[in-house]
């Protein structure tokens, strides 16, 4: 019975793609919880022979202090997935929220300096202000939170704002206020959910670049700290090698591949869905 249901959300408008894409980021969550739990190599064990080629015993070979790369890869998917999902959540919901508030100022002049202090951030590319505020503030996962969330706060403020002004037209809205709802129930009950669905849609986009960033950030040197495990500071520590040991490089590489591709399938998915109901 389940497998049908599952058979005819494929057959709908991105439905298999979203399904695909669902399934592969679920299969490299669960491998990066449970490989560190229970697998036979720890991430920073020395376990062989420095650059040994993948076998069965290691499949994905040993890096060049001996260490397991199969367990860094893995270990590193709770970093990397985790420190994006802080990265989108948290300014999601400040931005949300701000957004959804200064939808309801009437002092022109208050909503023109916020929105001029939104414009001006959005305005700054993400990765050049991370890797100058890195600079400032030292390298470290929790300061490239702390940077995702002060530079993408204003995103999904502008994001919010917008909707919110256009839900605030619609007729259900001047019907609940003639029925005497106040205006904190109004928010809640009528103008989030309205809005927080078009940002939950931006956000899972936004979802696919922060991974990257944070990986970027740590093939530069300024996110994860050694002996951390983190796909970009594999990629950049095993670069070096590349023409002996490709295989230092090649399989952190694709595992942030896969990540950004099951994502991608997914709101590729839930874009061709949208488009179909419309």
């Amino acid at each position: 019975m389940k497998l049908q249901k599952i058979r005819d959300y494929a057959d709908r408008p991105g439905g298999f793609g979203i399904i695909v894409g669902i399934a592969m980021f679920a299969f490299i969550a669960l491998a990066g919880i449970i490989y560190p739990l229970f697998g036979p190599y720890k991430s920073d064990a020395f376990v062989g022979d420095s650059f040994g080629k993948p076998s069965l015993t290691h499949p994905f070979g040993l890096d060049q202090l001996g260490r397991d790369v199969l367990a860094r890869t893995l270990t590193a998917v709770p970093s990397d997935l985790g420190v994006a999902f802080l990265g989108v959540t948290i300014p999601l919901a400040i931005g949300t929220i701000l957004g959804i508030l200064l939808a309801f100022v009437k002092n022109r002049a208050f909503v023109s300096i916020v929105s001029s202090l939104i414009d001006g951030i959005n305005a700054f590319p993400l990765l050049i202000i991370a890797v100058a505020m890195l600079t400032v503030l030292g390298p470290g996962l929790v300061n490239v939170v702390i940077i995702l969330t002060f530079m993408n706060w204003a995103r999904y403020a502008r994001i919010a704002r917008t909707r919110a002004i256009v839900v605030m037209q619609q007729n259900y809205i001047e019907a609940a206020r003639l029925q005497g709802y106040s205006k904190k129930k109004i928010i809640f009950r009528h103008i989030t959910p309205n809005v927080s669905s078009e940002s939950l849609a931006y956000a899972l986009s936004d979802f696919i670049l922060v991974i990257i960033v944070v990986s970027g950030l740590s093939f530069l040197g300024l996110a994860a700290r050694p002996p951390a495990a983190e796909w970009g500071a594999m990629i950049a520590d095993g670069r070096t090698y590349i023409g002996d040991a490709w295989w230092l490089t090649i399989y952190p590489g694709l595992a942030l591949c896969w990540s950004a591709i099951s994502l991608s399938l997914i709101v590729e998915g839930l874009s061709r869905r949208d488009r179909g109901n419309s």
